[in-house]
């Protein structure tokens, strides 16, 4: 089977007769607009620029932090600081009732100005017995004094009776010798009477003088007895003196001091009421305040007592205060704590320590806002470690 040939000249001729006005008039739309690509040196101009600018920039940025890590380097910072002071809490040294109180909360004192009163009336009749006491201590002395002096003129006494019986001893020893003697002779110069005479008298001197040195030792305890009494009375006197001391020690007690100079806080003294000693009342803050800041450990390998700090204290913006190191804590804060790790049992995890470095303010900056200085507020240390 032929297949028929197709005839294009027939279809040419078709199309070749087909008139103008019958063919359908097709509208194109004009070609969307393309952006001309830019020619290699607009680009090429464009890149030095950028990097005529960004060179310098690097480098100026780099001098920068090269400068700042240099500057860094001689300084030690740390926002773990606070305001410290001395803080004297006042306490009764007695029980009593309060009378009045002359102080508010808040209020500067000076050292030893009265911030209470307690009633005195039971420690002024606690004085007057003392002092009762100590006048009838008194009088017992001039009487020991008088008895003491009765005792030594019989001691004197005595002991010059003493003195004569010795002599009167002596007198009847010699003659109770020579009557001895001449009794002895042949011839018998004396009687027996005599010789039994002579020998009563000397007896008799030698008894008379044994009891004269009796009545001397008994005198001279006497004079002791004397000197004991004399002594006790003394003491006794001395002892209530003590006590007249100690009751108007007792009376001062009743007014409450202020300690130290500096601001009254803490206060829970009210009119009427009843303390017993040792109980706190209220607190004095002292005036002299410096900052403790606690410095990691890594931090204090150039830190020394002397270097200068410059401190900004949270509650005073924009003011910059000048200070010192004074000295180093002993230990780090975790060796104080009530209960010290203990590193030695169980796994071990290295934890950076810190160390309280105390901190003294210039002495004229911190004047000049001591209203607004107080402790506990947060600081923010940096000690320059390097020239």
């Amino acid at each position: 089977m032929m297949v028929p040939k197709p005839n294009h000249e027939k279809a040419m001729s078709t199309l070749t007769l087909t008139p103008k006005s019958l063919a359908p008039e097709i509208e194109f739309d004009d070609p969307p607009s393309r952006t001309r690509p830019a020619s290699p040196s607009r680009a090429l101009s464009r890149r030095t620029k950028f990097l005529l600018l960004g060179i310098p920039l690097l480098a100026a940025a780099t001098f920068a932090l090269s400068s700042w890590l240099t500057y860094a380097a001689k300084f030690e910072e740390t926002d773990d600081a606070f305001i410290e002071a001395d803080v004297h809490p006042v306490s009764s040294r007695i029980s009593g009732d309060v009378l009045e109180v002359l102080v508010g909360d808040n209020q500067i004192v000076t050292k030893g100005q009265p911030l209470a009163k307690l009633d005195p009336r039971d420690y002024e009749m606690k004085l007057a017995f003392a002092k009762t006491a100590l006048e009838q201590a008194a009088a017992q002395i001039p009487q020991a004094e008088a008895a003491l002096a009765r005792a030594q003129a019989a001691g004197r006494e005595t002991a010059a009776k003493v003195t004569v019986a010795a002599a009167q001893l002596e007198k009847a020893r010699l003659d109770f010798d020579r009557a001895e003697k001449l009794f002895s002779n042949e011839g018998r110069a004396i009687s027996r009477q005599d010789l039994d005479s002579a020998k009563a008298a000397f007896d008799s001197a030698t008894a008379s003088h044994i009891a004269a040195i009796a009545s001397r030792e008994a005198s001279a305890a006497g004079v002791r007895a004397a000197e004991a009494d004399l002594t006790a009375a003394t003491a006794g006197r001395d002892h209530a003196q003590a006590v007249v001391a100690d009751a108007e020690l007792q009376l001062s007690y009743t007014v409450l001091r202020a300690p130290d100079a500096g601001r009254v806080g803490k206060r829970t003294l009210q009119t009427g009421q009843h303390v017993q000693p040792g109980q706190a009342l209220l607190a004095i803050v002292s005036r002299d305040n410096w900052v403790v800041a606690n410095f990691k450990e890594n931090q204090l390998s150039q830190m020394r007592a002397g270097q200068p700090v410059e401190l900004s204290i949270d509650a005073i913006h924009g003011q910059r205060f000048s200070g010192r190191v004074d000295s180093f804590a002993p230990g780090t804060g975790a060796k104080f704590t009530l209960l010290p790790p203990d590193n030695a049992t169980g796994n071990f995890t290295k934890i950076v320590q810190r160390l309280p470095v105390k901190i003294l303010l210039d002495e004229t900056e911190a004047k000049a806002f001591a209203s607004q200085i107080s402790p506990g507020l947060s600081v923010v240390a940096t000690v320059r470690v390097k020239p």
